[in-house]
């Protein structure tokens, strides 16, 4: 069966404030070239028709995209260097809706079940994509492809659980949707931002300025990957994070000396790689550390929200971009050994950098440093670099995934 399209326009039933007509984008979002995060979700064969399905798809989404403004909206970039979310009538491209019925069963997932597999997306991109798929076999796929310059992951998925919601005919909590949609994280970090003493042209880790605007993502970044899975048990990660945890004198203080269950699996990964880049000889690309400055860097992505001094960023407050990095420096032998002491010391490593570069404090500095023109403007200019990069994003529980 041909693929068919709908264009999915906001409904207009919520007794909402009027959102801006543009919201101009963070440094933080632009961190991101125009690139996008993808969601796939999976289910059983339904009892409803499939054409019921898909209309119940398309009424909730309309919805959803009513309540979360900047999704319906378009990225627009200005010759002055301003990028900002078009949300006026003139910008509402409209959400393609994709409906495929395939002839096959489901054989696992693949990237042709994304609504689009650009590496990077044109100009005037709706930020918005949307394919369902169903198999022969009954299973169907519901896959969306959202604009990362618009939201990471969290604010993503804070979409996608409405959405899900109102697909489920359940009653929307508005106190998890944002009233303000302006991409500025310093509103939760005011007093912070303001007592900051650090010169804002002073780039935090991992971040450096360039001269010039890069002109194009780090070669290392480019190269396809080799995956591979891996399957822990609650009791195997309890050994694991015993196994790596430092050992104390009786009069030093462990506080200082303790890691999570997620510090001493980001060791053991990060070991893994190292020696398997090591013993496959891959080459060290631009972008990498040298071979003769004998440590690795560990960059992780984290979301911030959760660190803001009132905690009132979390539970969809905040819509936009707020991925923090923060990295450590580490010896390439501690990573290269298959000792529990050397993956220790990595595991310290990683948790005094998350402690020190993930604080109220410090995000405050990297938010100013984000806002800062002579670090943003012309844009293109902040960069990062990193041997292994890992992500705790994936600790997020898929709250309410069904759609009906």
């Amino acid at each position: 069966m041909a693929l068919k399209t709908y264009t999915i326009q906001p409904t207009n039933k919520y007794d909402r404030p009027p959102p801006p007509s543009r919201i101009r984008l963070h440094g933080l979002d632009l961190l991101n070239p125009p690139i996008q995060i993808h969601n796939h979700r999976f289910f059983r064969p339904m009892s409803s028709p499939i054409s019921e399905v898909i209309d119940n798809l398309k009424s909730s989404l309309a919805e959803a995209l009513e309540l979360y403004p900047p999704v319906a909206g378009t990225v627009i970039a200005e010759g002055n260097g301003e990028v900002y979310i078009a949300m006026n009538t003139e910008h509402n491209v409209g959400t393609p809706f994709v409906v495929d019925m395939k002839d096959t069963p489901y054989a696992g997932d693949t990237e042709d079940l994304s609504p689009r597999t650009d590496m990077l997306l044109p100009p005037s991109s709706s930020t918005l994509a949307v394919k369902v798929t169903q198999f022969s076999c009954g299973t169907i796929a519901v896959a969306s492809s959202i604009h990362h310059q618009v939201a990471d992951l969290r604010g993503f998925l804070d979409f996608l659980e409405l959405w899900a919601r109102l697909a489920r005919r359940e009653t929307v909590d508005f106190a998890k949707v944002p009233d303000d949609w302006s991409h500025c994280p310093g509103r939760f970090f005011s007093g912070l931002i303001e007592k900051s003493t650090i010169a804002t042209t002073i780039a935090p880790a991992p971040f450096e300025v360039l001269p010039t605007p890069a002109s194009g993502p780090p070669p290392f970044l480019l190269v396809p990957s080799d995956i591979t899975r891996w399957v822990f048990t609650k009791s195997s990660m309890e050994r694991l994070k015993t196994e790596f945890s430092p050992s104390a004198s009786p009069e030093e203080d462990k506080s200082g000396r303790w890691i999570s269950s997620g510090d001493a699996l980001a060791a053991l990964l990060s070991g893994a790689i190292a020696r398997a880049r090591e013993n496959g000889h891959v080459p060290r690309l631009e972008g990498r550390s040298s071979l003769a400055s004998e440590t690795e860097t560990i960059a992780m992505a984290a979301d911030g929200r959760e660190r803001a001094p009132e905690g009132n960023m979390t539970h969809g407050r905040y819509f936009g971009n707020f991925n923090p990095l923060c990295s450590s420096t580490v010896s390439r032998s501690d990573l290269l050994s298959l000792h529990c002491d050397a993956a220790s010391r990595v595991a310290l490593a990683i948790r005094n950098a998350l402690n020190l570069q993930l604080s109220p404090k410090a995000l405050a500095h990297k938010i100013s440093f984000f806002e800062d023109p002579r670090n943003t403007q012309p844009s293109g200019r902040i960069t990062w670099s990193a041997d292994i990069i890992l992500t705790n994003w994936c600790r997020f529980d898929l709250q309410g995934p069904a759609y009906g």
